[in-house]
């Protein structure tokens, strides 16, 4: 049986050109790619997807990547990973960060993940339907796998249960006070106004938050993403890469749910908010003429932050002359082209102090910093402290 599920898995793989693996128990006796993949993605999650015992389902990875499981016995069939969305350099480059790929191998990484197939899930699903037919002989439609019929129809009565009716004065007076609140907010969000959010703090927790959950530590995580999602809208419109503010979105959101606390919740949330008008008050400095040169400038950063940049690489890579560029950037923004290749940099650092537990050697090496030493002495002339402070105080407030 074992031959003949190899057999199907391989030829699985050749027809959709997604990566298969095939485990006996915990065993992997088949892996099958199109990309050269250097380190398998599926190290971050296999232990979750394991816990999959249905004999067809899916598994979704940090809201990126899908990946589709047949079980038949012993055998567990996982194709992925795949995605129906493009995702960025960045993106891939900090996954394969996260995987250990060493700095030098982060360009093929990158180049093989980018390689895999993009598809729907619906489409995956269709595929993973036909696999399990030709091993377990069962018929399941999409319906069967995304869609229960008996929950749709306990989700309608429950909601019609729970509709709101109450209509009382003092309700609608308190939604309409924080609805102006949130409104504030972004309008400070979108202008930057550090300085004015940190004056109004007593005001963000004064934003009504209904009743998003039956327990307070769920309820506050909810606020927190319903919040979150507001302010990252509202930095996009103000000028930040979609890219960027998707990556940050994601590295709040996880940090939030690693909370088990509803005060560092609160302080998280009141950070989030003071981040991102930080972010676009920067950019404002930076780019004050909504400059195409410096977005694109700054695109190129982000999807070559692994590498050791120098001018002279943007320079070629927009085809200008290295003093031409500099120029021309220090007369839009007032800044160094240098100075800003640091400073995205160490934003990218403070991301990943946040969200991983990597070692300052990993992080800085990942950044192309040339030593710890180098990274520690930018970050410091970034932020005032040191990379180490800088994670032990958002340890701490978080």
């Amino acid at each position: 049986m074992q031959n003949e599920l190899i057999y199907i898995s391989r030829q699985f793989a050749n027809m959709f050109g997604f990566p298969v693996r095939l485990y006996n128990g915990n065993e992997l006796v088949f892996f099958h790619s199109t990309a050269n993949l250097i380190t398998d993605p599926i190290a971050l999650c296999y232990n979750d997807i394991c816990k999959k015992n249905e004999q067809i389902s899916y598994y979704v990875y940090e809201n990126s990547f899908y990946y589709g499981i047949v079980n038949c016995g012993q055998y567990k069939f996982i194709t992925g990973p795949v995605s129906e969305i493009r995702l960025s350099d960045h993106e891939f480059s900090r996954l394969g960060f996260l995987l250990g790929v060493r700095n030098d191998d982060i360009p093929v990484f990158v180049s093989a993940m980018k390689s895999l197939s993009g598809i729907h899930l619906d489409t995956l699903i269709q595929a993973i339907i036909l696999y399990n037919f030709s091993v377990n002989r069962t018929m399941y439609n999409i319906s069967d796998i995304r869609i229960k019929i008996s929950e749709q129809n306990s989700l309608s009565a429950d909601i019609k249960e729970n509709e709101i009716s109450d209509s009382n004065e003092r309700l609608f007076m308190n939604n309409a006070r924080s609805y102006a609140i949130e409104k504030d907010m972004i309008k400070k969000v979108m202008n930057g106004d550090v300085e004015g959010l940190i004056d109004g703090a007593t005001k963000i927790p004064s934003v009504s938050s209904g009743n998003l959950a039956p327990h307070m530590l769920r309820h506050n995580k909810n606020f927190f993403i319903k919040l979150e999602t507001i302010m990252a809208r509202a930095a996009i419109e103000a000028g930040l890469d979609v890219d960027e503010v998707f990556s940050i979105e994601e590295m709040y959101i996880r940090k939030c749910e690693s909370l088990n606390n509803v005060d560092r919740i609160k302080n998280l949330q009141y950070h989030m908010i003071i981040d991102y008008a930080d972010r676009v008050k920067k950019l404002r400095q930076y780019n004050g003429q909504n400059s195409k040169l410096v977005t694109e400038i700054s695109r190129y950063i982000r999807n070559h932050i692994s590498e050791a940049i120098k001018t002279s690489d943007i320079a070629d890579y927009f085809k200008k002359s290295r003093g031409g560029i500099t120029t021309e950037f220090k007369k839009q923004t007032g800044m160094n082209l240098s100075d800003f290749i640091k400073l995205k940099k160490i934003q990218e650092a403070q991301e990943l102090l946040y969200e991983t537990s990597k070692s300052l050697v990993m992080i800085s090496d990942y950044l192309g910093f040339s030593s710890q030493s180098h990274f520690t002495k930018v970050f410091k002339e970034i932020t005032g402290i040191t990379p180490k402070e800088y994670r032990e105080n958002n340890y701490k407030r978080f």
